[in-house]
């Protein structure tokens, strides 16, 4: 974990020259990875390993090798060098374990007053665009945001890639599809007795509880996927 912290500083270091000396914040590696900026504050420090999906969000952001950022892997700037004509000396990029894949982009989302996702459903057959993403799922999706009810976590325009196959952990951000219909955008926090609470992504609401036999799914959220990777319908 050391060693994620001293590769994602190094990354931090060298956006921030690419900047013009303007620094990369903890609370936008937060937002990117869609995590709280206590959880970025201990990648930092090297308290905290990084799961995939968000090294992947942290490293589109920060314009590195995702697999490098997340296992040490290979060379940083590896991606850069596929595609190049010239013949010189260049090693060949490692192998990305988890391919590209055409993500749909099949809802935009905003959460309500009361705490609800409204969602402004496609189907899989007929998205609005795609995202051209890393996942494991070949059941994923992508959701856009509207307005800023879910600010600062998310904000409006942004993609959130979901993973319906992955299992949900403690800490982790889910979509909750409850058997009434009803959606949530939650943090899970704990599952015990038969009841799960979550805390909310917009933090004027309060932490809930939710029955068990209430829940229909639970679908991972891996992050913000960059908009660069998006391209619409045809």
């Amino acid at each position: 974990m050391k060693l994620l912290s001293e590769r994602l500083r190094w990354a931090i270091e060298r956006e921030r020259v690419r900047r013009n000396g303007k620094r990369v914040t903890k609370a936008e590696l937060a937002r990117v990875a869609g995590v709280s900026d206590t959880a970025a504050g201990n990648w930092l420090k090297g308290d905290h390993g990084m799961d995939a999906p968000k090294a992947r969000a942290v490293a589109a952001y920060l314009r590195v090798d995702p697999l490098w950022l997340e296992t040490g892997e290979g060379s940083p700037t590896a991606t850069s060098s596929i595609g190049r004509s010239d013949d010189s000396e260049v090693e060949d990029a490692p192998k990305i374990i988890r391919p590209r894949q055409s993500i749909p982009v099949i809802g935009r989302v905003q959460a309500g007053t009361d705490g609800l996702l409204h969602i402004d459903d496609f189907s899989a057959e007929h998205p609005d665009g795609f995202l051209d993403w890393y996942a494991t799922c070949a059941d994923a999706y992508a959701l856009r945001i509207r307005g800023e009810s879910m600010s600062p976590r998310y904000l409006p325009g942004e993609f959130v890639g979901v993973d319906p196959c992955g299992e949900a952990q403690p800490s982790d951000e889910v979509i909750v599809l409850l058997k009434d219909g009803r959606r949530l955008i939650k943090r899970l926090l704990w599952i015990r007795d038969d009841q799960a609470c979550f805390e909310s992504v917009n933090k004027d609401h309060p932490n809930i509880i939710i029955d068990c036999a209430e829940i229909d799914r639970m679908h991972l959220v891996l992050g913000h996927i960059p908009k660069l990777v998006f391209r619409p319908s045809l």
